[in-house]
């Protein structure tokens, strides 16, 4: 790597500066261990792809680092780029404000309210005035809102996006080179979300790099951790605009290198609860990846099986979080199917429970025997070859199977084998792969079998032995966000996943398996 293509870090007192902390953890929660190709002062993220700086600055410093004098003059010799003052002229020049007003033309194409975030000198806002658009900028130092307002007539405020209050609602949100400043880009996007009318726009310039761009080919400046917290790639920024509730309009479009330009239109969001598929805002959401943390900080010491950028990562605290955790675990007996070498049994046993692992093959046991020695838990295995449980009938609390059931050949049985060791007012919670053709899904050949909406309606949601409940209000506007994100994660995620807890009823009797529909 070309040591030009980064901010030598020393000279500039980036790392003894107090305006600065420690950023461990990537916008979607990930803490990652894999410095970034581009520059040794970030990191590269495996759940997402972003790259993000090491440290971050405290969002109470942002005004005084933004500050009219300190970073619109004095910086901006340094880093070689016009000063506030000459960006009007030079921007109306290279044809940067006319391609701006081209893009937002073709999807608004009618006067509306703009919000402009970061509008600094407010080229594009001007253009946009005369054009009969109402507007709004915003910008973190008051000196230079003071200077901007003194020599244009725009309405810019001082603040700190997302926390500015008393903002007007918007057709179209502006930030071009911003997002990737912003210590909270979830909170940015979703406080935009939520300004914007019905179906608004965002437009969005930012640095945008892949795996493959070329090194020497960037600006020098792109991968500055001072200003630059996050550097997403062409993939990122769709899972963190999906994430927030957004539709990608375009993503190949651009200025110039390190200037990318990202148009997404506001996606009405789901009130449906619980979602019953995996969806993007719960995956990366702090109560979810605080839970993964937790199971993956259990298993890595004991050689059990880490989550990063799978389904798993809404899986299990999906059904955590959705009721297991209002259960007393110290009196509990779990079954747990398919556990192979996942440390969510290990978890369960820790809370107190009995836990009895369920699995086809013997490859683990004396993995599990060292790890029962070495936690001390209740936590026992039987191994058998098919569906059928040498387990009594009604003697377990709580089933869980997690990604099993598409494994299981005879899912009738599978599921009545469950129902038959369940006692009277247990649970199941269950997790399972859905392959819908009309999403241009697909599924490997050595997964196993999926099930679609419909046949798991069919086979479980509506089986008899369960309590009885309307049909399921399946979140499918998550489906597509989901799905482009589980594609980028590996080659064959090319499908969804769902997570439902399912009660047996009180006075259940043994349902013929002959009676589900399939």
């Amino acid at each position: 790597m070309d040591s030009n293509t980064k901010i030598d870090s020393q000279r500039l007192g980036f790392d003894t500066d107090t305006r600065f902390q420690v950023s461990e953890r990537c916008w979607c929660g990930w803490k990652s261990k894999t410095v970034s190709n581009f520059s040794q002062d970030y990191l590269k993220c495996e759940r997402c792809n972003t790259h993000y700086a090491r440290r971050r600055i405290k969002p109470g410093a942002i005004p005084s680092f933004y500050s009219y004098h300190g970073y619109w003059q004095k910086r901006q010799m340094q880093k070689d780029h016009p000063i506030l003052e000459e960006r009007q002229a030079i921007f109306i020049e290279d044809g940067r404000v006319n391609k701006w007003l081209t893009d937002i033309n073709k999807y608004i194409p009618n006067p509306g309210r703009v919000i402009e975030i970061g509008c600094a000198e407010g080229s594009l806002l001007i253009a946009l005035k005369e054009l009969g658009w109402k507007t709004t900028g915003i910008e973190p130092d008051p000196n230079t809102v003071s200077e901007v307002n003194k020599n244009t007539d725009l309405d810019v405020r001082t603040g700190v996006f997302p926390d500015v209050e008393n903002l007007p609602k918007a057709e179209l949100i502006v930030a071009c080179d911003v997002l990737e400043h912003s210590y909270d880009p979830v909170a940015f996007l979703k406080t935009a979300h939520r300004q914007m009318s019905s179906g608004g726009i965002l437009y969005l310039q930012l640095p945008l790099v892949n795996e493959n761009t070329d090194v020497a080919s960037l600006n020098i400046n792109v991968f500055d951790p001072e200003e630059h917290a996050f550097i997403f790639t062409r993939s990122s920024i769709v899972t963190i605009l999906n994430t927030c509730g957004f539709d990608v309009l375009e993503n190949d479009d651009y200025w110039h290198i390190s200037h990318e330009i990202t148009i997404a239109r506001k996606r009405k969001r789901s009130v449906n609860k619980p979602r019953y598929l995996a969806n993007l805002e719960e995956t990366f959401s702090h109560d979810y990846c605080a839970f993964i943390d937790t199971l993956n900080e259990l298993a890595e010491p004991l050689g059990l099986r880490t989550f990063c950028n799978w389904a798993k990562n809404w899986e299990y605290p999906q059904l955590w979080f959705h009721g297991l955790n209002q259960l007393n675990w110290g009196n509990i007996h779990l079954l747990d199917i398919g556990s192979e070498q996942s440390p969510w049994p290990w978890m369960m046993a820790l809370k107190g429970a009995h836990v009895t692992i369920v699995e086809t093959q013997p490859n683990w046991i004396n993995q599990w025997e060292a790890v029962r020695r070495k936690l001390k838990v209740n936590i026992d295995w039987v191994i058998v070859d098919s569906c059928q449980l040498p387990i009594e009938n009604s003697t377990i609390d709580v089933v869980t199977s997690l990604s099993v059931i598409e494994h299981q050949e005879d899912k009738n049985m599978a599921i009545n084998e469950t129902l038959r060791v369940l006692k009277p007012e247990g649970y199941l919670g269950i997790s399972f792969d859905i392959c819908e053709p009309g999403y241009q899904m697909s599924y490997p050949d050595w997964g196993g079998s999926p099930m679609t909406l419909t046949l798991f309606e069919n086979l479980i949601w509506f089986h008899p032995a369960f309590n009885k409940q309307g049909p399921p209000q399946w979140n499918h506007e998550d489906i597509e966000s989901f799905l482009t994100w589980h594609r980028f994660s590996a080659a064959h995620h090319n499908y969804i996943t769902g997570a439902v807890l399912l009660q047996k009823k009180e006075d259940a009797k043994k349902t013929d398996s002959s009676v589900i529909a399939t």
